[in-house]
């Protein structure tokens, strides 16, 4: 899963070895502005790319942290273009 946010621009990653384990993929700066750096390390030198592991919990602690600061201002102009229901009903 992509996230851009103003925290920074993110890539959260399931891992296949542990399923309780999520890797989250970002510049270094975005990161430890969130984490502590002592637990961030590098995957991909030549992109600049660091990553730190979080347990489920954690990042579902980071993802509120990440939706309480959306800011709500740059939504005025926000128009759907085709209505998401349309008089459709399920049972």
């Amino acid at each position: 899963m992509k996230i851009s946010s103003v925290l920074g621009d993110f890539k959260v990653i399931q891992t296949i070895k542990n399923r309780d384990e999520l890797l989250v993929l970002g510049s270094w700066k975005d990161l430890v502005r969130i984490f502590d750096s002592g637990r961030t390390f590098l995957v991909n030198r030549n992109e600049s790319l660091f990553g730190i592991y979080l347990c489920k919990q954690e990042c579902a602690e980071f993802m509120n942290k990440i939706i309480q600061d959306i800011d709500y201002h740059e939504w005025e102009d926000f128009k759907l273009e085709k209505p998401i229901f349309n008089n459709q009903f399920q049972a």
